[in-house]
């Protein structure tokens, strides 16, 4: 578990975090938005760590008094994870909480309240902790983290103190990554720029969970380009499996033609995301012309978002993978 002052990238959140513990001055709800993978989570339980450390220092947690070793270790009493159950964080959970709420801390300090994916919450859900997080306990903190801000009720917006991740640079990445794996700078700039802003994702990639993936959804820009519509339609089965497979293989296929597009206009290996893929680049960007691939790419990116509102996902990918198909592509 890192300490807010090892946190890469998001300086000016975890600035007004290091302030509210050294001041005292800590909001009674807050939230962090922004997208998956971007450090969230990680920044909230380093929060979590330095609001319950019984001798926090300079903002952040001290790491060695019971309290920092009882979070550490996934064990502390007065902390309290709550994720969706199933597809949504349901009412039952929020009246759990509402039972909860009113009663002292086990250890005399603060009690925590993190809800990942607070945009979950079922209306009634969402509606029954309104209460609560307008008149906490002096004691109690509530972290909601979303992915989509948007979802949620403006009256929860505004009962919380709202800090925007973004997505982390290509520095802020690569700098992280070398820190954090000890990995030669020119592999860490590999993942960074397949990451898209995530140092999840880019861990990931480092620790080859996601170098296959990779591989087969860039491959698909070829397999499309040489096939049809049978073989289209099957690619889009296969890349449904799931949303965020489907999410995933949208981002890869984003960037792969952004590589074409780059190669295409500048001739450039090191502003490429995939510099592990040069010859192939060169192959499949000489198949397009400038405005093609540009309207690839936002076929692409207008299809990703679609599936986020919750389109159906293969009916999506269907439509786009025919639309990329040797016929259509070449023809465009």
């Amino acid at each position: 578990m890192k300490f807010l002052q090892q946190i890469v990238g998001h300086k000016q959140s975890i600035k007004i975090l290091n302030k509210a513990i050294s001041s005292g001055r800590v909001a009674h709800a807050y939230l962090f938005a922004g997208p998956e993978g971007v450090g969230k989570e990680t920044t909230a339980m380093a929060f979590a760590r330095a609001l319950l450390c019984s001798c926090p220092a300079g903002g952040d947690a001290c790491g060695t008094c019971r309290e920092c070793r009882q979070l550490s270790s996934g064990n502390h009493p007065d902390f309290y994870l709550v994720e969706p159950a199933g597809a949504s964080i349901k009412i039952e959970q929020v009246r759990e909480i509402q039972r909860r709420v009113p009663y002292c801390s086990y250890q005399g300090g603060r009690k925590i309240y993190l809800i990942r994916q607070a945009e979950a919450m079922t209306a009634e859900a969402a509606n029954c902790i309104l209460k609560t997080l307008e008149e906490p306990p002096r004691d109690t903190v509530f972290i909601l983290l979303s992915a989509r801000p948007q979802v949620l009720l403006p009256t929860i917006l505004s009962r919380c103190q709202a800090l925007y991740f973004k997505e982390m640079s290509v520095p802020d990445l690569i700098r992280g990554l070398v820190s954090l794996n000890e990995m030669p700078e020119e592999e860490a700039r590999l993942y960074a720029s397949l990451s898209g802003g995530s140092m999840g994702r880019a861990l990931s990639y480092a620790s080859g969970a996601l170098m296959a993936d990779r591989d087969a959804a860039n491959a698909l820009a070829g397999a499309l380009w040489h096939g049809g519509p049978l073989e289209s339609v099957e690619m889009a089965e296969k890349a449904s499996e799931s949303k965020p497979k489907a999410i995933f293989t949208l981002d890869t296929l984003a960037c792969w033609y952004r590589d074409l597009l780059v190669w295409r206009e500048a001739g450039e290996a090191g502003s490429l995301f995939n510099t592990d893929r040069v010859d192939t680049i060169k192959t499949e960007a000489a198949r397009y012309d400038t405005g093609r691939i540009l309207a690839i790419i936002e076929e692409i990116m207008s299809t990703k978002r679609k599936i986020e509102v919750n389109a159906n996902t293969r009916l999506a990918l269907e439509t786009l993978f025919l639309r990329l198909s040797g016929g259509f592509s070449q023809q465009c």
